[in-house]
This record gives structure tokens, sequence and C-alpha cells, in this order.
């Protein structure tokens, strides 16, 4: 019998690096959706995060050595031929010369070598594996140690295509996986799942089409940078390969998705992207506006067909197909100019009509017998002519002339200017739009829509802290915190405790600021003693604490140059200088192994020359 298995890792409080906010949730989403939905075997899918249960004996916590064992022990007991398996992994990526690595649990940014897990064994494992159909989706978020400019997928895209597994990234090597506090969601685990539970998904060009189109468009809809995914496919005839069980008997409502506007009977492989992106853009129209824009569509349907015909009285719904063109063309011409006079005639009708009605005082005339009461004359005196003299010319509509007589904007003028507040995109952008919005009234029609913008709102700029804060700008996260509104009061209260936590980091940021220059400033090339004592400063800073996956760098960078130092000194025959400089390699780097291979080597020769 076949199964369909997959393996979902998701990994949020990480040791070593800034923790994630919805990596977890991503992949628990996923798991939940192919096991409960999909009808994948529970049995044989590995889900893997922070609190995940045990499997096989073993357990699920995230770290490198479990993430490569259950990886390899469902690969080579759990699978068969012909069954198909699904990879997804949401987590911290990094490049390090010029190969990927996906960071687990303990991955250490000072040894990235040593305990990242490399993209290349991962693939190597599953391609050993029973089964060719599988695919491989890769949501990976950029860590702080990323130097700028420095890509990630290059590697993992060109491995997929020479291995020809099917990979799925969630954006392009130059772009950036983004999460928000708005969907409790990564923006790719967001448009995958709509995807998968729209049913125009089942095979790799359907679920590429589909995520080129929502995805980018997701982004626009929450005012962050453009995402687009990268399917990498080869050879080119694997796009038709089916990636889900038959979907037909899925409930409607799964099929629908979120929000039940995709149509689940649409074409697979024959799907048209500008039909996609009329789907997608109406689901997240009002339903008034959406009742209009279909009215609007039936009217224009109307007007511009005036050749239709008309169903017969016997009820015969399929178009005449005799087109006498002269006499059609004669009676049609003859029946638009006779509606077009008519038309014409009540339309300046009625344009006189309110013109009267509108200026009745200068057609009568209030010369005489003015019906006003003299209080009245006085509010809304007659203008004078430069002379002095009053005149008829002069005699204006009342409703120009009283003071005071502006009207309030509209709740469409409001909630339209609260939008234009949002052009920057910053965390006091949003705050405005917000205040704004919230002026709508409770017995309005834009009320509901009103505050699902403002909750919507309200959540980025947590977002736009978390981003910030995530970045080690504590003041800036701050900064965008306090400008949180009180209309969600878990939010508004989870806000506040990040103000007080940030606050604390703040203050230890400047500590270990200080420290990190003081460790700099006492280094003198060439000596490894001094690199030996900056190391030694710069290991003070905590795990968890602000700088300190630049302080790992700075140790693994130091220790790379100590250990030059003493293959410098081995090199010109100072072989007992060279041991000296080389035992100062601190344990826990990735200089320390060469290190400790070489000392013994060069203890060997100082053996060897006592003896000679």
């Amino acid at each position: 019998m076949k199964h369909h298995a997959c393996i979902a890792i998701g990994i949020n409080q990480y040791q070593l690096l800034q923790p994630l906010s919805y990596a977890q949730e991503d992949a628990e989403a996923l798991y939940a959706f192919l096991v409960d939905e999909a009808d994948f075997a529970p049995e044989a899918c590995l889900l893997m995060t922070d609190t995940s249960p045990s499997l096989w004996g073993h357990s699920t916590y995230p770290n490198r050595e479990n993430i490569l064992r259950l990886t390899e022990q469902l690969c080579t007991q759990h699978l068969q031929h012909g069954d198909l398996l699904w990879c997804f992994f949401s987590g911290y990526g990094v490049s390090y010369e010029g190969k990927d690595y996906l960071m687990p649990v303990d991955g250490n940014p000072a040894d990235i070598q040593g305990t990242g897990i490399p993209v290349e064994s991962l693939l190597n494992t599953l391609k050993n594996a029973p089964t060719e159909t599988m695919l491989v989706l890769v949501d990976m978020n950029r860590s702080q140690i990323v130097k700028a400019g420095e890509t990630i997928g290059v590697q993992t895209a060109e491995l997929a295509r020479d291995l020809e597994i099917p990979t799925l990234l969630s954006c392009r090597p130059n772009q950036v996986s983004r999460e928000t506090s708005a969907l409790r969601q990564g923006f790719f685990t967001t448009a995958l799942l709509e995807g998968l539970r729209s049913g125009q998904c089942t095979t790799l060009k359907g679920l590429d089409r589909f995520l080129s189109d929502r995805l980018p468009e997701l982004c626009d809809h929450h005012l962050r940078p453009k995402q687009e995914p990268l399917m990498v496919v080869n050879p080119p005839e694997k796009a038709h390969l089916v990636i889900l069980p038959d979907v037909s008997g899925m409930p409607t409502a799964a099929l629908a998705g979120r929000n039940g506007n995709v149509s689940v009977g649409a074409e697979i492989d024959g799907f048209d992207r500008s039909q996609m992106a009329t789907a997608t853009a109406q689901v997240e129209l009002p339903v008034a506006a959406r009742n209009a824009q279909e009215s609007g569509a039936q009217m224009l349907s109307q007007v511009s067909t005036p050749n239709a015909v008309r169903p017969t009285d016997g009820g015969d719904d399929r178009p005449n197909l005799q087109k006498p063109e002269d006499l059609d063309n004669a009676v049609s011409d003859k029946s638009f100019l006779q509606q077009l006079i008519v038309c014409s005639g009540a339309t300046a009708l009625v344009l006189l009509l309110g013109v009267f009605l509108t200026n009745k005082s200068i057609f009568i005339g209030q010369q005489e017998g003015d019906p006003r009461s003299p209080a009245e004359n006085v509010q809304n005196p007659q203008p004078q002519n430069s002379d002095g003299a009053g005149g008829p010319q002069n005699n204006l509509p009342a409703v120009s002339v009283g003071v005071g007589s502006k009207q309030p904007p509209s709740s469409e003028q409001v909630w339209a200017q609260a939008k234009t507040f949002l052009k920057d995109g910053s965390a006091s952008s949003f705050n405005n739009a917000v205040q704004a919005a919230r002026t709508i009234p409770p017995n309005d029609p834009l009320y509901a829509q009103a505050q699902q913008d403002i909750e919507r709102w309200s959540l980025t700029i947590l977002d736009i802290a978390n981003g910030r804060a995530a970045r080690g700008d504590f003041q800036g996260a701050i900064g965008a915190a306090k400008l949180m509104p009180d209309v969600n009061k878990p939010v508004y209260n989870q806000s506040k405790e990040a103000i007080a936590q940030w606050q604390e980091l703040s203050k230890e940021q400047q500590v270990n600021v200080a420290l990190l220059s003081a460790a700099k400033a006492q280094i003198k090339r060439g000596d490894a003693s001094s690199y030996s004592k900056s190391i030694q400063q710069a290991s003070q800073i905590q795990s968890g604490q602000p700088k300190y996956e630049e302080a790992q760098q700075l140790i693994g960078d130091w220790s790379e140059t100590i250990f030059k130092i003493a293959q410098l000194r081995g090199s010109q025959g100072k072989l007992k200088q060279a041991v000296e400089t080389a035992a100062l390699v601190p344990s826990g780097t990735k200089s320390y192994q060469p290190a400790q291979k070489a000392i013994a080597n060069w203890k060997t020769k100082l053996q060897r020359q006592k003896k000679g």
C-alpha cells in the first residue's frame, strides 16, 4: 500500500540566534493540513518543533542530531517505491563560503559548518529514499549574521536542479522571506495553504502558478516588500507531477479555502494567471463593493452587446443565427436615434428643473414683499455692488453664503484618508490611519470593514516593532510599540510587556557594545595574545543577550587569526612558539580541531629534533 509522508520542521526558540515568531506555527499548520485534510499517513509524518511529541521512540526536538537521524530513519524505514514525500523547513538559513545551511535549534553562528545542516546533505538523503515522488519546501529566514549583499538559496536551487528534486523556495535569493503578526504566519505558508485548499495546486505547475500570483499580492496587501517564490523543476516534464492525493473527496469548504472565493473545478494545468489575479483580488473586496462590481459588469454586458438577440417567446436560449444585416442596422440606427433624442430631452428637463428650484429666488424675485423676517435678512444680507447698491446679479444661493455651513467628511472620505496615511509604511503612519478609521461610527455601513482594517493595522505596528527588535534596534522597537492603539486588549498588553523587555535589552546592549569596542581596541596585529585577551572579553556576552551573535562571529574570526599566526610560526621553524600560539585557540570554534592536530604534529617534530 502506498503512503503519503511528510517532514515538517519549524523552529522558533533558537538557542544561539534571535527567536522567530511563527516558524513553528507554519510547520504545524502544514502538517495539520496534510494529515487531516490531504489524507497523509500519520504514522509516516514527522513533525519537529520546539514542543512536538516524540515519534518512533525518539525525541523530535529539532536539534541537528535529531533532524539528521529522524530524516534518515523516515527515508530508509518508512518509505517505499511510489510513495509521496513532502519535506518542509521553516527557520533560519545561512550561506557560508558559497554553501547553504539550514540552522537547527542548536545552530551556532560561530561554527556554521560544524553545527548547521548542509542543504546538500539533506537533499542527498532525500535523493537516496526509495521514492522519487517528492517536494521540498524551504522557507529560510535571514539571520543577523548574514553579511550585507550575501544571498541565500543560490546553491539550494543548483543542487535541486542537479539532483532532479522538485524544490520550492519561499523567496528569490535577493529577497527576504517574512512573517507577520497580522497573519500569525509567514507570508509563504499563508499563500501555500490557500493554494492547497483551493484545489488548484495538485500539480507542481499549478502550485507554481498560484503562488507566483498570490504571494506577491499578500505582501502588497500587508504593505511589505515583494516576495516571490522560486520553483526549481528538472526535467521540465516533472511540472505535471501530482503532489497531492486525489482531492475529489475533500469537503467543499476545505477546497474553497479561508475566503471561499476560489472555484473548485478550475483547470489545473491550463490555469490562466490573469484569471487568478482577478479571483484573488475579489477576495479582498467588501461584500457591498463586490455586489456593485457585479451589477456594473452586468450593466456593461447589456450595453456593450447591442446586436445580441433576446430569447424567443418559445424559451429557446440559443441566439438567433440569422443576420439580415442591412435591415438590422437600419432598425438599430433608427431605434438608437429615437432613444437618444428622448433621453437627451428628459435629461435637459431634469437639469432645468433643478436649476429653477435651486435659484428660485432669482427667477421669481424678492424685491417686493420679501416674505423673510428681518432677522433672516440680517443673517443673510444682500450682497453689494461696488457702488453700494444691491442688485439681483449678486443674489447667490443661501447655502454658499452662510457661515459655518461646511459639512463634516463622509465615512467614505474618512476611510480613504486613513489609507493615504499608509504610504510610507512607518509605525506612525499606521497609527494615524487607525485613529482616522476609529472615527467611523458603529451604525455606518463601513464600520465592520473599518474595524477589520484597524485590527490589521494595529498588528502591523507590532510587526514593525518586532522587526526592529529582531535587528537589535530596541529603541526603535520601543518607539513603534508605544504607538500601538488599545483597540485589541491582548495585543495591546503584549506590546506593553514587549516594551518592558526591550528596555532591559537596550541597557544590556549598551553594555555589550562598550565591551566589544574595548575588545577590538586592544588587538595588536600579529600579537596572538592580544587576540586571546579580546576573545576572553567577548566571551562575557552570554547567549540570549544583545550582540551575542556578533560576539560569536568575532570570536570565530579572531580564533582563525590566532591559528594562522601559529601556522606562520610553524612554517618558519619556530615550532615551540607555534605550539604555544595554537594552544590559545578556544574550544567550540571551527579552528579548534585543526589547531589541536597541528599542535600534535609540531610536538612530534620537536621530539624528533631533541632525539636528533
